[in-house]
This record gives C-alpha cells, sequence and structure tokens, in this order.
C-alpha cells in the first residue's frame, strides 16, 4: 500500500475512534415541552462556546403556487425586528455578547444557527424565543427585503448561465413535486407576495410543534433546559401544517432542455431520477458518485478534462431529500465543444459502471471519502448541532447520525452495477444544453 494511502486511511481510523470515544448517542439528552418543542442536547465542556441552532420542518418542499421562496423570505425577515427587539437588533446584540449566527433555507428545512461564549446563553435563547413568535413583518421593512430577494434571484440566477440551465432542468424532470421550483422561487411570485399570506405562512410554519432546538457545547443541560421552558413555554403550538402527498410520476422517456442566450461558454448538465435519503439505494448512489465524479482522479474527471480536453471541470452527485430527487452530473465544457460528444462519453462511462462496477481500489476510496467527510463535519460544535438537526428532519430521528457510517458500509461493491442500472438509463434522464447566441 503507498505510503500516503496508508496514513490517510490510519488518519480516518484514528480520528473516528477519537470521536466515537467522545461523541456517542448515549450522550444525547432529549426533552420536549408542552408545546411540542423538541430539544437535543449534547454538552462538551472542551471549549468555551455553545452552538445553538434552531431547525424548522419548512423549506420550498412546504410551498405553493404564488408563495414560491416564502420560506427563504422569512428567513431574511426573522432579522428584521421583533416588538421587543427592533430590526438589526439580533445581530447587534449578537455581536456584542461575543457571537456570531447565520441561517439557511433549503428544499426540505430552514435552521438559524448561533454561535456564542456561555455567558450569553440566557440573552440568545430569549431573542430565538422571541422572533419564533414574535416577527412584526414591518410593511416598509418587508417591501425593501422583497427587494432584496428580487436582487438575489436576478443576480443568483437570471445572470448566471450555470444556475439558468440548472433551474430549467430540474423544472423540467421534475413535473409534479414541489421540488419542481428552486429555494429561491419564481420571480413574479417573490413582485406578488402578499403580506396576510406570508404572515399566516410563518404562523402555521414558525410554530415550536414544527421546531427543533439543538444545542451542542459548554453548557449545563438542566439550567438551559429551565431557560428554554421559562423562554419557550408561554409560545403556543398551532395546528400541525399540511403534509406534502404529492409524489412525482415516473420519467417516461428523455428529455432535453436548450437553452440559446448570449453567453461566453457553453453550459451541460445530465440528471436523473433518484431515491429519498432514507432508501437503502440513496447510499449506494452517493457511494458511487465518488469514483464516478469526486476529484481529478474520478472517471468523468479524467475522460472529460484530462483525456479528451472537452470540459474545464465536472460535478454533481446525488443530494440528502426527503422526498426522491435527482443525480445530476454537471460539465463547464470548452468553447466550441460538441455537446452531443460530452453527453456520449457519460453515457460510456456510466455504462461501463453498469456492465464491469467498480474496482476495489474505487470501492474502498470512496468509502474512506465518506467516512473522512463524516468525522470531518463532527470536529466542531457547530458541525455536530447541524448534523444531529439535519438526522432529525432528514432521517427521521437524530439516532439515525450514529447509524449513518454502518450504513455506507453496508453498500456492497457488486451493488453498485445493479443500482446503477435501475437508475441511470434513458427513460429515467433529463439532459440540459446551454448554447451561447451572440456572445464574444
Amino acid at each position: 500500500m503507498p505510503r500516503k494511502l496508508f496514513l490517510f486511511i490510519l488518519g480516518i481510523v484514528v480520528m473516528s475512534a477519537v470521536l466515537q470515544a467522545s461523541f456517542t448517542k448515549s450522550d444525547i439528552k432529549v426533552h420536549q415541552l408542552d408545546n411540542g418543542l423538541k430539544i437535543i442536547f449534547f454538552e462538551d465542556h472542551k471549549i468555551p462556546s455553545i452552538s445553538y441552532y434552531t431547525f424548522f420542518r419548512v423549506g420550498s418542499r412546504n410551498e405553493r403556487p404564488g408563495l414560491t421562496g416564502v420560506s427563504h423570505f422569512i428567513e431574511h425577515m426573522m432579522f428584521n425586528g421583533t416588538k421587543k427587539f427592533g430590526p438589526g437588533e439580533f445581530d447587534r446584540v449578537m455581536e456584542f455578547y461575543g457571537g456570531a449566527n447565520n441561517a439557511y433555507t433549503s428544499d426540505d428545512l430552514t435552521a438559524y444557527t448561533d454561535w456564542f461564549p456561555p455567558h450569553a446563553l440566557e440573552k440568545m435563547v430569549e431573542m430565538e424565543a422571541d422572533r419564533m413568535q414574535g416577527l412584526i413583518f414591518d410593511p416598509e421593512v418587508f417591501e425593501s427585503e422583497r427587494g432584496v430577494i428580487a436582487s438575489e434571484r436576478r443576480m443568483g440566477v437570471e445572470n448566471n448561465n450555470e444556475a439558468i440551465l440548472q433551474e430549467n432542468v430540474r423544472a423540467t424532470a421534475i413535473m409534479a413535486h414541489p421540488y419542481h421550483w428552486d429555494v429561491i422561487g419564481w420571480m413574479s411570485d417573490i413582485l406578488s407576495w402578499r403580506r396576510d399570506e406570508v404572515i399566516e405562512y410563518y404562523r402555521t410554519y414558525y410554530a415550536p410543534n414544527n421546531a427543533v432546538l439543538v444545542v451542542v457545547g459548554d453548557f449545563d443541560s438542566q439550567k438551559t433546559l429551565e431557560l428554554i421552558k421559562k423562554y419557550y413555554s408561554g409560545i403556543p403550538a398551532q395546528t400541525p401544517p399540511p403534509p406534502v402527498t404529492t409524489e412525482e410520476p415516473p420519467q417516461m422517456g428523455r428529455k432535453e432542455v436548450v437553452i440559446k442566450k448570449e453567453a461566453q461558454t457553453p453550459s451541460f448538465m445530465v440528471v436523473y431520477h433518484a431515491p429519498k435519503c432514507q432508501d437503502p439505494d440513496f447510499f449506494v448512489l452517493s457511494v458511487l458518485e465518488k469514483p464516478l465524479l469526486s476529484g481529478e482522479s474520478s472517471r468523468l474527471y479524467r475522460r472529460l478534462v484530462r483525456d479528451e480536453q472537452l470540459a474545464i471541470s465536472v460535478y454533481g452527485g446525488v443530494e440528502e431529500k426527503i422526498d426522491p430527487y435527482l443525480f445530476s452530473i454537471s460539465v463547464k465544457p470548452r468553447p466550441g465543444v460538441d455537446l452531443d460528444k460530452i453527453e456520449k462519453i457519460i453515457d460510456e462511462e456510466l455504462n461501463k459502471i453498469i456492465e464491469q462496477g467498480i474496482t476495489e481500489q474505487e470501492y474502498q476510496k470512496a468509502l474512506n471519502i465518506v467516512r473522512s467527510d463524516f468525522y470531518y463535519s463532527l470536529q466542531t460544535n457547530s458541525g455536530k448541532a447541524n448534523l444531529l438537526g439535519a438526522s432529525e428532519l432528514l432521517f427521521g430521528s437524530y439516532e439515525n447520525l450514529f447509524t449513518i457510517v454502518d450504513r455506507y458500509s453496508r453498500v456492497k461493491r457488486e451493488d453498485i452495477p445493479v443500482v446503477a442500472k435501475k437508475y441511470f438509463h434513458e427513460l429515467n434522464k433529463t439532459v440540459g444544453k446551454l448554447i451561447p447566441q451572440g456572445g464574444n
């Protein structure tokens, strides 16, 4: 075995052993308030810092036509004032205490992320509880933030050729399910949101019975629980949000999206319908994506970038989603390249995997990457908090975080061509091409 590979594997083994000894399911404490708020604690006193994460079971998956993008919009509004703490006050107080914060919205969830020293705990609990129930949606601020979101869409999607191709391919591949639209939403919806509808959406989804609170770091569980009860217990539960029941029907044939617009270089992508993250096939495809797409030694990088010199980069894979989503392959071609040739090469490489599988070396490397990425993300309090909350919402319970590596380890090399054949075929495929028109 090459020395570098041996040291890499040894490092993974040591790291995983240390983390497994210091971060176990038995160390997690779970509570639930009468109003439905679930609380997950993990004490770790090695560093004088606390990660305080609030997860809401709401994302673009919960939206409808006319209200697309509203989950992301409310994420912005959460920093724009309550009756108790005015616009910008949340950030100012956080910085005064030496902390920092952020937030993100995905298709399936919205998370608010706070990091601060232990002496700031009560103030942070107070502010997070306050904005869970008390956003004022000031009309002037509402319109100002609408403009921010519209500008974000113009810059991030409409003026970004790769993003606009991805949006069109996604909307073509997924017809029925609300994954049809992106988190940013459609521009016509952004410009026509009604304040009363947004407030009703906030009240429905930003309720304690639709939230999970994760606290990791240097704190006392019992004292913190009392603080949480003090500030959150008075927030009333709401009627549970309506379930997402729409299922994407099976695709019945190859689809193609062709966009012609001004651009310096072309763009190309292909997607295949893929399983939800709790499906065993998800773990097989996640292992497969490593030898196919990860790094300069991957099959598609070697073939498209290094050998054939048709592309500058290639990336993609399968994403963790509550419902079935997509396996994507995105290519940044060189100017003037025949996009049909790129598609043909991708088909050839996928067919090789279907017919021959992957090598033992590729298989072991893929598992090493999975383990390394997983344990690396658990090295910080914030990483632990984020994975505990994401596992609770995406995989059904935080407990599944402690078996995720085992689920990957159960993937056998002989499973890979079988699962590849199941998903990588013409009937399940959508191709996207952006062709430069009028560019220099």
